[in-house]
């Protein structure tokens, strides 16, 4: 049009992709034939074929075994042992045991024909001083208890007399005791007197020990 004038932009030149690739393959062999045979460039060949390969950048892949990881601090397992069990202190009072006393057994009331209660205290010092021989009724030429089931004679030695005298005085009115003669001596509770001499061991009570009792006495003894 007239009037307007257009700007004419130069050509550009563009190689295609092959043509340029090419050319960048010639360049480098011509620069190497015009350069053959040049001792410079021979030694600069040999010094980059004698170059170590370079090392690879790339980074090695994770280890892919199952093992954990070892960690320096190791936790112990716990403990499977049980501690003992403390004792414990009980606050409570004992309960006193009772102590089982044995019932006391009532004494037979039947000993060498005596009286019920002459046959109970009978028995009691027979049980408790061990003596075998008894005698209870018997007849007698002078005055005496023995007919009437009122007296017993215990045939004992010096030492067991002794200590059985002493218990009947200690228990006379417990036992309904009217007297006791021992060894030559009568005691019927206002002390020991000496008898006459009758003439032999038997006679004077030398060899047992002679207890009376009341008629109608009542006494409480067990066996």
């Amino acid at each position: 049009m007239a009037g307007r004038h257009r700007k004419i932009k130069a050509p550009q030149w563009k190689l295609p992709a092959g043509i340029a690739a090419a050319v960048a393959t010639a360049l480098p062999a011509s620069m190497w034939l015009t350069s053959a045979g040049s001792p410079d460039v021979e030694a600069a060949s040999a010094a980059l074929a004698l170059k170590a390969p370079p090392v690879s950048s790339v980074t090695p892949p994770p280890s892919t075994s199952s093992t954990p990881p070892s960690s320096s601090t190791t936790t112990p397992p716990p403990s499977t042992s049980s501690a003992p069990p403390k004792p414990t202190t009980s606050t409570k009072a004992p309960v006193p045991v009772k102590k089982t006393v044995p019932a006391a057994t009532a004494c037979s009331t039947s000993l060498a024909g005596t009286k019920p209660h002459v046959a109970q205290v009978g028995n009691h010092v027979k049980a408790k001083f061990g003596v075998t021989n008894i005698g209870g009724v018997a007849g007698r030429a002078n005055a005496s208890d023995h007919p009437s089931g009122l007296a017993l004679d215990f045939m004992v030695d010096t030492a067991t007399g002794n200590a059985i005298a002493e218990y009947l005085m200690a228990n006379q009115k417990d036992f309904g005791i009217t007297y006791v003669i021992w060894r030559q001596r009568y005691n019927d509770g206002s002390g020991w007197d000496t008898m006459e001499d009758r003439g032999g061991a038997t006679a004077n009570h030398m060899d047992h020990v002679h207890v009376s009792f009341a008629k109608s006495a009542k006494v409480n003894v067990s066996c």
